[in-house]
């Protein structure tokens, strides 16, 4: 296969492997992570509350045109509607402020559209459903447009966006029908330019989400291997720690190192050792739990924490994990040659009193224990016992 050839191949790889990252993730928000939902749910929320205050100061603002253009009989109610209408989003506001999770952040632009599309139907109903084109009456007959308009600047998956939409044109087809010009030409024309807005609206949501995944990607996870860099990786340990110290759950950490990486580097190039990485990654990700986090902690070394796993449990998963990983036959780019690799595996678990950075320190320990031991193998360091092998680290990366 000539370098061209074989260049198209991996660009068609990656861009099939980017569509089936994206796609996924930007049709709903089961296949997020915890970490990008935690991300998304402040950006939400930030923009949430502000659309729900300045649209609830511009709804009160329009209170002197209704007094002034709507008939006596109809005027007072919708001003009150508009009052309560506005009240609401202030208060949405308020409590969305107030939550940090995503789901509270769904309920509550959940609730704005919901409020909006009640004023809508109670407006028009206070109006006998007017059939016009023209006049101060045909701007109420306009507010599905805005409700679908404002919704341009929430990043949202596509089955949050449907969901927000529907909400919208339900009221608006029911409105419709009471009005009896559901199928009137005009109708028909304000229903096409009313797709065509969804359909931009949606397509800025989903460029909104997918920037803020780029984003968050770009600043989150190793840009090789795609699993979670060594900054992000300590930030989520440390609340798992956390959590699993308060409910006094046991919690584990295995530091893995590739016996030998440098060798593999010198003899087919740095090429051939990104995708021995890639490789190990791809099956450590296969073998983990959801709870677990596994990322890279720096070179050829990748930590793995296990929260609710005690020091039994996690000298087992690293015993299990050895026996696989020495039969892993590994691609590298060259014809069909395949690659054996081995590791080495500190193990620490919690003890009272301990923190992230000790028990990584213990890990680290142990992990040079089993380089003095001859590779291939999984060690705990003892708690107080000083390692004396230290300067032997040089020689033995």
């Amino acid at each position: 296969m000539t370098k061209l050839a074989k260049g198209m191949q991996d660009n068609q790889e990656h861009l099939l492997k980017t569509l089936k990252l994206y796609i996924p993730d930007l049709w709903s928000a089961k296949a997020h992570t915890a970490s990008f939902q935690n991300t998304r749910s402040g950006y939400l929320r930030n923009r949430i509350s502000m659309l729900s205050i300045v649209w609830g100061i511009l709804i009160i603002l329009w209170v002197p045109f209704d007094l002034y253009y709507l008939p006596a009989h109809q005027d007072s109610s919708i001003v009150i509607a508009r009052v309560l209408l506005g009240a609401a989003l202030f208060f949405i506001a308020r409590i969305n402020n107030q939550q940090t999770s995503l789901r509270h952040a769904q309920w509550c632009m959940s609730l704005m559209v919901i409020g909006l599309n009640l004023f809508y139907l109670y407006s028009m109903h206070q109006l006998d459903y007017p059939i016009v084109y023209s006049g101060f009456e045909y701007g109420y007959t306009l507010l599905p447009i805005l409700h679908v308009a404002i919704l341009t600047i929430l990043p949202v998956t596509l089955k949050e966006s449907l969901g927000l939409l529907a909400i919208t044109a339900g009221t608006q087809l029911f409105v419709d029908f009471q009005a009896q010009r559901l199928f009137t030409p005009e109708n028909l024309a304000d229903y096409w330019l009313q797709n065509v807005l969804a359909v931009m609206v949606i397509w800025s949501q989903l460029s909104k989400l997918s920037m803020l995944m780029r984003l968050y990607r770009q600043a989150t996870l190793d840009p090789l291997t795609g699993i979670y860099n060594r900054r992000m990786l300590l930030q989520l340990a440390q609340k798992s720690l956390i959590s699993c110290d308060i409910k006094g759950a046991p919690f584990s950490v295995l530091l893995f190192d590739i016996d030998k990486f440098k060798r593999i580097n010198d003899t087919w190039g740095h090429g051939a050792g990104d995708k021995v990485l890639r490789g190990f990654t791809d099956f450590m990700q296969s073998q983990i739990r959801k709870t677990d986090l596994f990322g890279r902690y720096g070179g050829e070394e990748f930590i793995l924490f296990l929260p609710r796993c005690n020091a039994d449990m996690a000298e087992t998963i690293a015993d299990r994990m050895l026996n696989h990983i020495r039969r892993l036959e590994l691609p590298i780019g060259f014809n069909e040659t395949r690659l054996k690799i081995t590791t080495c595996i500190g193990i620490a678990s919690f003890l009272q009193g301990d923190t992230l950075s000790s028990m990584i320190e213990r890990a680290d320990r142990a992990l040079y224990e089993c380089k003095d031991s001859g590779r291939d193998c999984s060690r705990f360091h003892p708690v107080g016992y000083q390692y004396q092998g230290n300067e032997r680290r040089k020689a033995l990366a």
